[in-house]
């Protein structure tokens, strides 16, 4: 896997959350109860794109299944708004089913061997809208917020 860096602006998503531990069921469980609810989503900015934004903070794992939007104006009830900073993110790509290991591999392999470290922001999933949730092989991107290692 190679390393590709990239410069984004910031973003609206809007989601639901959920708070609980990294690799936790409650994770692909959410998603259902999320795409059932999409429509409900006023503004949206990139059509059948969808986002899976984390952080974390001491080991508890703040996960949102959401939409970027033009404008977060009306939160549908349930749901809450957050911003991906703009900044410099490293682009990786990964299978779905391969989302664990990559994530291993970026964090213990790939990143401590590059010119950049992790910055301390949120961090997400990025399912475009040729990703397929029954192909186990569809691509996922994984955008990891970082800066030049001093």
């Amino acid at each position: 896997m190679t390393l590709k860096i990239v410069d984004r602006p910031a973003q609206t998503v809007v989601g639901l959350q959920i708070r609980t531990k990294p690799m936790s069921p409650e994770i692909p469980a959410l998603w259902p109860k999320f795409v059932a609810r999409i429509d409900e989503i006023p503004n949206p900015a990139e059509p059948n794109v969808s986002y899976g934004v984390m952080k974390l903070d001491a080991g508890t794992l703040e996960y949102t299944a959401a939409v970027s939007v033009k404008a977060a104006d009306r939160i549908p009830s349930g749901m809450v708004a957050a911003t991906l900073p703009a900044g410099t993110y490293a682009l990786f790509s990964y299978p779905l089913s391969g989302l664990g290991k990559g994530f291993a591999e970026i964090h213990n392999q790939i990143m401590p061997a590059s010119n950049y470290q992790s910055v301390a922001a949120p961090f997400f999933e990025r399912y475009d809208e040729k990703f397929d949730a029954r192909n186990p092989q569809s691509a996922v991107e994984i955008w990891i917020p970082v800066r030049p290692k001093a």
